[in-house]
């Protein structure tokens, strides 16, 4: 009985998020409905422990929320926030646009327009663990990357197909899916980035970059596309001065160089980092336009971007959270232990069951944070009861995750692409669709391989 209503209401849950439905009012809403069900069917005793307890049922259900929030805000979430504020600020001093610039002018000058194409994919991959966010990055390429190709030769969907896809996998230390697993695994942030996330990263972006070379080579070819002069209608970004290509950077120097791959006797963590390469950040303004009122004016940009990602990002955690313990409070961590021992599944059975689950449930809803957030906390006593290890089994529910995005007409970084390219979001998706699935495929087999 348990089990027909997890699935009913994850049912409904799944409709309401494809409907565009506020996903974190619905997480929320939901997970607290399963507690009532579970506390009804004398399925749980309680909703809050004893000592938690305000004495009534109903504001112990209102009251996990606060607890929720609490707990969050001061770990994951404060890294998260600062995070998008970095890179916001860094968005507006052009120095993101600055370290686009002065990679991609060597790559025009090789007049090869497939062979460029390919390499500004590894450049843009590249660029990922520096904007963590895919539609951010994906519009800062549209006004550096985009016009270079099109002027090469490359079609307008051939471009974009590219340049929506560099946020391939939610990769680095700054990313919320990176910060949310490492959390989950009690493991530091360097430690899963270069242990378990970089040699699968390069391998995938070599790969899916031949792809690329070759989709779109035919693709332009069959369709006959002509490369238009589209650039006039793109907004124009700022560029900061040449030493501020080293900003987008500085968070990972200082992430990677305090730890153990570097002067491990320095204890670093990201939000930190973070806070420390603002600081240097806000010194060069203020070097570069010697007013304190204008520099200190602009710090509000940082807020705000950690404003934002409070009310989209933060907000999803405590809400799949939520979501979670509401499925966990119906029984489902014992009925799916039971069901996947039922199958017997490995460890690389597991992490292609959830994986593609994940990449189901990121197509559907056109994010790959909500689901991630839901069904993450689940893992460790998923996998403790099948004796079977969690790194593998996330890694593979991150990347799904990651290239569901790219494979949902509905996504942001899809919409926002194909909306600056003027062209039609499923016309993306076909360009986007083949690469997207090879990725998928060495994705898997290197975890396999590597792991």
């Amino acid at each position: 009985m348990n089990i027909v209503i997890c699935i009913t209401i994850i049912a409904i849950t799944g409709i309401l998020l494809m409907k565009r439905y506020q996903p974190q009012p619905v997480l929320i809403g939901m997970g607290i409905l399963m507690m009532f069900i579970a506390y009804e069917a004398n399925w749980i005793d309680a909703i809050l422990v004893e000592s938690q307890s305000t004495g009534v049922l109903v504001f112990d259900a209102m009251d996990i929320v606060r607890i929720t929030t609490s707990e969050n805000i001061v770990n994951l979430g404060l890294m998260i926030m600062t995070c998008a504020g970095y890179a916001k600020y860094m968005e507006h001093i052009g120095a993101g646009t600055r370290l686009a610039h002065t990679f991609i002018r060597p790559l025009y000058r090789l007049n090869r327009p497939y062979i460029v194409l390919a390499l500004m994919f590894l450049l843009n991959m590249g660029l990922s663990i520096c904007v963590p966010n895919p539609l951010s990055l994906a519009l800062l390429m549209m006004v550096t990357m985009y016009p270079v190709l099109l002027r090469l030769g490359v079609s307008p969907v051939g471009a974009a197909a590219v340049i929506a896809t560099g946020h391939l996998m939610d990769v680095g230390p700054g990313a919320v899916s990176t910060l949310l697993i490492a959390k989950t695994l009690n493991m530091p942030v360097p430690n899963y980035f270069v242990g378990y996330q970089l040699r699968l990263y390069f391998l995938v972006a070599i790969v899916t970059a031949i792809a690329h070379f070759f989709w779109q080579k035919y693709r332009d070819r069959v369709e006959e596309s002509k490369a238009i002069d589209a650039c006039e209608s793109i907004p124009k970004a700022p560029i900061g001065p040449k030493p501020y290509m080293l900003f987008p950077l500085l968070p990972l120097c200082f992430i990677l160089g305090f730890s153990q791959y570097g002067l491990p006797g320095v204890k670093m963590n990201v939000t930190l980092a973070m806070m420390l390469a603002f600081g240097i950040a806000l010194l060069a303004e203020l070097i570069r336009h010697r007013n304190l009122r204008i520099v200190l004016k602009s710090t509000t940009i940082f807020f705000e971007g950690m404003g934002n990602q409070f009310s989209y990002a933060v907000t999803l955690i405590i809400g799949g959270q939520i979501f979670a313990l509401g499925l966990v409070s119906l029984g489902i961590i014992e009925s799916l232990v039971s069901a996947l021992q039922t199958l017997s599944l490995n460890s690389i059975g597991l992490t292609s069951v959830l994986g593609g689950g994940m990449l189901g449930l990121s197509m559907v809803t056109g994010s790959n944070v909500a689901p991630l957030f839901t069904l993450v906390p689940l893992v460790p006593n998923i996998v403790a009861h099948l004796g079977l290890d969690p790194i593998n089994t996330m890694l593979g529910m991150q990347n799904g995750a990651s290239l569901g995005l790219f494979l949902s007409p509905i996504s942001p970084v899809m919409v926002g692409v194909s909306g600056v390219a003027h062209i039609k979001s499923v016309d993306l998706l076909k360009r986007t669709a083949v690469p997207v699935f090879v990725a998928l495929l060495t994705s898997c087999v290197g975890i396999w391989i590597l792991y």
